[in-house]
């Protein structure tokens, strides 16, 4: 069962992340940040908060999944992650492309000194 985080501002909720924690790492599922607080750093909090759940019992790499046609994946880049694997996503179809891709995406976690 997955854990999850909200971000709120002024009793408003502004963005939303689904986690879940394994063994050796930490999965983020279902990141969404309202259009009212895009491009403010909320994602990037959040984010943040995981990264800090993931060092407490040992778990130093936070992964993702994004289907490279959202145009996440450079996002998800700008916030330190790094592409690990692409492959086209058998599992789901697009009115606007003939076919997409599934991005693994990963970065490493750096402990607060």
């Amino acid at each position: 069962m997955g854990m999850r985080l909200v971000a709120e501002f002024e009793g408003a909720l502004a963005a939303t992340v689904q986690y879940d924690q394994h063994a050796d790492h930490v999965h983020v599922i279902g990141l969404a940040v309202h259009p009212d607080y895009q491009r403010r750093g909320v994602a990037r909090c959040l984010l943040d908060e995981i990264d800090q759940r993931a060092v407490l019992p040992g778990q130093p790499v936070v992964v993702l999944d994004t289907i490279k046609e959202t145009g996440n994946v450079p996002l998800f880049e700008k916030l330190g992650f790094e592409v690990t694997r692409e492959k086209v996503a058998t599992w789901c179809q697009s009115e606007t492309f003939s076919q997409v891709h599934d991005v693994k995406m990963e970065r490493i976690v750096i402990p607060n000194k």
